[in-house]
């Protein structure tokens, strides 16, 4: 699935298991560096195949890549591993069993698959030091390995470390493509435009031939607002590959940023119709909601959210279901309905938790209600992670977003700008709120001024349509 970004998912964060697109797999086949041991010379070729794939973040042919190679050896521990953390669709028990039965597996096989099996099974964020500490054992044991080196690097912990881990291993393998990707979306988290583009072009260059390295691309020029330019890299990708999920998202947001929100809601069908996991196939629906707001068509974009909060509940899909609620919290109220949110919030928290993202969406439901005591605690409560030690960058955007917003709710226009101006892409909604008030104050000059800054942000999300809808009206 697509890694699209959006303000809940920087709120949250991403594990560091595998980057968010990585290209192709250009070095390592097993010879001289990480082995896989089977029996079975095609069970091996498919399973080499799976991980390439896992690294493309292209899942679902992975998994059948993986399903073939267990079909042809089912005592194949690693690839049993790799398809139980990576293959879209399983439940967690499912994957708990698969990785299990594999680690076990593995402990018959070489010492490098026994460290990455391992490794993969201490997945979530609680076991990311373990993970490091396994994958660095398997990068010191196999030092030639390319993609070992990479997943060493990746896995570091504090991102300013883990980019000059990643620039160096760029440096020792400049033919490996996933160590520029995962270190092009690193660099624009950090802040580092220019370095992020670089390190997607150079990702180009070494997989020219692989849809997601077109992607990235495209995502990076969309991030820069050189939409005409992107588009081209999304369609080269669909070319490449039609069942190339991500290139119909990409396409889909283009066309939304260029207010075409007919072709943006063709291209999420062609995702739903290709996408296999039910969860999915709901988000890219959520998606649609989006593009429904960003014309105007609130009641359709919250038909929308009801239907797929409605169908996440009866699935039991809570996550699913949880983000539908949030979303209907923000959008009824910016609708100015005063009832319907403060329920939905409730039940978002009820299926998934007290959670730093229902903490944002708490903060902006209240703020865009002018209900400022909610507002500010949840602000607090959200900001509270900024606390921790060395904070990542896209956290403290998060932080400062939500600080704009509130502030522009209280009418603090400069504190809401300032917040607003260091939440960089993040800010749309705390900008668009404090144009409002200078427009009622007469600085019309100032509010177009922030008007045409909205308008012209890249990003694609719920909060971001409903900030371009306000400042569209100004």
């Amino acid at each position: 699935m697509s890694a699209r970004r959006s303000l809940a998912a920087a709120a949250v964060g991403l594990l560091a298991l595998i980057p968010h697109r990585a290209a192709a797999m250009q070095g390592a086949t097993g010879e001289a560096g990480l082995t896989a041991t089977t029996t079975s010379a095609e069970a091996r070729a498919a399973f080499w195949a799976g991980l390439d794939d896992i690294d493309n973040i292209y899942l679902p042919r992975a998994a059948r890549q993986l399903q073939q190679a267990l079909s042809l050896d089912p005592s194949f521990g690693i690839a049993r591993v790799a398809y139980g953390l990576f293959a879209p669709g399983l439940t967690n028990e499912q994957r708990d069993e698969e990785i299990n039965r594999g680690v076990a597996d593995a402990a018959r096989a070489s010492t490098g698959e026994l460290l990455v099996t391992m490794a993969w099974r201490a997945r979530g964020a609680p076991r990311a030091e373990e993970r490091r500490v396994l994958f660095q054992a398997a990068a010191d044991l196999l030092p030639g390995d390319d993609r070992l080196s990479y997943y060493a690097a990746a896995n570091v912990a504090d991102q300013r470390e883990r980019e000059r881990r990643l620039a160096e291993v760029t440096r020792r393998h400049p033919d490996y493509g996933p160590t520029f990707n995962q270190l092009a979306y690193l660099r624009w988290g950090l802040g580092d435009g220019p370095g992020a583009l670089a390190a997607a072009e150079q990702q180009l260059k070494v997989s020219p031939n692989i849809p997601n390295a077109h992607d990235s691309y495209a995502e990076m020029l969309q991030f820069h607002g050189r939409l005409d330019e992107a588009a081209p890299h999304y369609q080269h990708a669909m070319r490449l590959d039609a069942d190339y999920i991500a290139a119909h998202t990409g396409l889909a947001e283009i066309a939304m940023l260029q207010g075409d929100g007919a072709t943006a809601r063709t291209h999420y069908g062609h995702a739903i119709q290709k996408d296999a996991v039910p969860q999915n196939k709901l988000g890219y629906r959520q998606a649609i909601a989006v593009t429904w707001v960003s014309e105007g068509n609130l009641k359709a974009a919250v038909d929308e959210y009801t239907a797929v909060a409605a169908e996440a509940e009866r699935n039991s899909y809570p996550g699913v279901a949880a983000t539908a609620h949030r979303n209907l919290a923000v959008l009824e109220a910016a609708l100015g309905d005063k009832n319907t949110p403060h329920g939905h919030l409730a039940k978002a928290q009820e299926l998934g938790g007290d959670t730093p993202t229902q903490q944002v969406f708490a903060a902006f439901t209240h703020s865009l209600l002018g209900h400022m005591n909610p507002a500010k605690a949840a602000a607090g409560k959200f900001a509270e992670g900024g606390n921790a030690p060395n904070p990542t960058p896209a956290l403290m955007r998060n932080i400062r977003a939500v600080n704009g917003v509130v502030a522009a709710a209280e009418g603090n226009t400069a504190a809401a700008l300032e917040e607003s101006r260091q939440a960089a892409q993040l800010g749309a909604l705390g900008k668009a709120l404090a144009a409002e008030q200078l427009k009622k104050s007469g600085k019309t000059a100032e509010a177009q001024a922030l008007r045409q800054e909205v308008m012209a942000f890249s990003v694609v999300d719920l909060v971001t349509a409903i900030a371009k809808q306000r400042a569209g009206k100004i």
